[in-house]
């Protein structure tokens, strides 16, 4: 065999060895893929009002007497994208008692019954929850409808002549999340809800 030939099977066989390498590293190479996963991340955020309480109440408690029902009707309504629930917390119910003006604290009534509440609203602990999921742009049933001033109320002092105060605020987490499905979320009890605020940790309302 002359040289020329042996120099041509030498060269036909480094390039069958080329395209055989450059083969398998096209196999084991040409596997990577991007994929973008787009999120939107809604949002929680209420409204609180008092509509029957900036109409009348508020003007009948400049100069209330002993047993006097005032309008008072706290609600809230979910004004982000998600659903949420939603609790409320007063504060001064004893604020006649600390001043020496009463020995009871001040009441709330929904229609003519002291101490009952709106539809779907509940006591527990410190907050009145609102134990249905709450869409949004839904509008809870007021959590009240009256606050009573106490039967034995008596007039302050000269050096008492100072304002009273029921503080109202109103907290929401989301309501997604606090059980694996749905459609337990829209079950939870009373106890549950409270539990999942502790959890969200919702932040302390800003000074009134």
């Amino acid at each position: 065999m002359s040289k020329r030939k042996i120099l041509l099977l030498a060269l036909s066989a480094c390039m069958v060895a080329i395209l055989a390498v450059g083969g398998t590293l096209a196999y084991f190479t040409d596997v990577s893929d991007v994929k973008r996963n787009v999120f939107t991340v809604g949002d929680v955020e209420i409204e609180l009002t008092e509509p029957n309480w900036e109409a009348e109440g508020k003007e009948e408690a400049e100069d209330v007497y002993p047993g006097e029902a005032l309008k008072k009707d706290p609600t809230v309504e979910n004004t982000g994208t998600n659903p949420c629930f939603v609790r409320v917390g007063i504060t001064g119910w004893d604020c006649l008692i600390k001043a020496g003006l009463s020995e009871q604290e001040i009441a709330y009534r929904t229609g003519n019954t002291v101490g009952t509440l709106g539809e779907n609203w509940v006591k527990y602990g410190d907050y009145f929850y609102y134990t249905k999921v709450m869409a949004s742009g839904d509008i809870t049933a007021p959590v009240f409808d009256y606050i009573v001033i106490p039967t034995d109320v008596t007039n302050p002092s000269e050096e008492q002549d100072v304002d009273y105060y029921l503080d109202v605020y109103a907290q929401a987490v989301q309501a997604q999340g606090a059980k694996p499905s749905f459609a337990d979320v829209q079950k939870m009890t009373v106890e549950e809800i409270a539990k999942w605020f502790e959890a969200c940790n919702p932040a302390a309302p800003e000074a009134l």
